[in-house]
């Protein structure tokens, strides 16, 4: 039994050292694997990489559209809901316009009735010079109160308060020239 114990350590010493201590050859040939194993691992490592890459591309692309697709409904919404209050708010100058020339246009009516009324007085108490005077006079200012009229209708939402303080500063001055023509007839 001794000699078995004494070659056992020996064989297996030897085995581990033949095993370990392969030829150059097979040593090249076992790097070479491990590279090819290696370059295949990283080309897997690449390649799961890119799909990787690609499915976040796309995933991006469509949250993208998605939001663009958003966007541009939000901005026809607004869109037609400025066209609404445009409309809503041409629909309200038009009828401002119209109030104004009515009540304007009354006035007149009413005061062009006093001309009528007046001119026949006038023609008998004054002079025809005097009288042609002030009718020239009232009827210059009646003119300017109907281009004060057509004025309304280019009056815009800014500037339509002045417009109808322009109207009625000339109905005004239609108004004082007929009562002074009344007094001195």
């Amino acid at each position: 039994m001794k000699i078995v114990r004494t070659f056992l350590p020996i064989a297996v010493v030897v085995s581990a050292f033949a095993a370990g201590c392969d030829s150059p050859s097979n040593a090249q040939a076992q790097a070479e694997r491990a590279q090819v194993e290696a370059q295949e691992k990283a080309a897997e490592v690449a390649s799961e990489l890119d799909k990787k890459v690609a499915e976040i591309d796309q995933r991006a692309e469509r949250e993208t559209d998605k939001a663009l697709r958003e966007a541009a409904k939000e901005l026809n919404e607004a869109a037609l809901e400025a066209q609404d209050k445009t409309a809503e708010a041409q629909e309200e100058l038009s009828k401002a316009r119209d109030d104004a020339r009515t009540s304007m246009t009354r006035k007149v009516e009413d005061l062009e009735k006093d001309v009528a009324e007046l001119r026949a007085r006038m023609e008998k108490k004054l002079s025809k010079a005097e009288a042609d005077k002030l009718m020239k006079d009232i009827q210059d200012k009646s003119e300017a109160v109907r281009r004060s009229l057509r004025d309304l209708d280019a009056a815009t939402s800014t500037n339509l308060d002045q417009v109808k303080k322009g109207v009625s500063e000339r109905v005004d001055e239609l108004d004082r020239a007929i009562q002074e023509a009344k007094r001195r007839v």
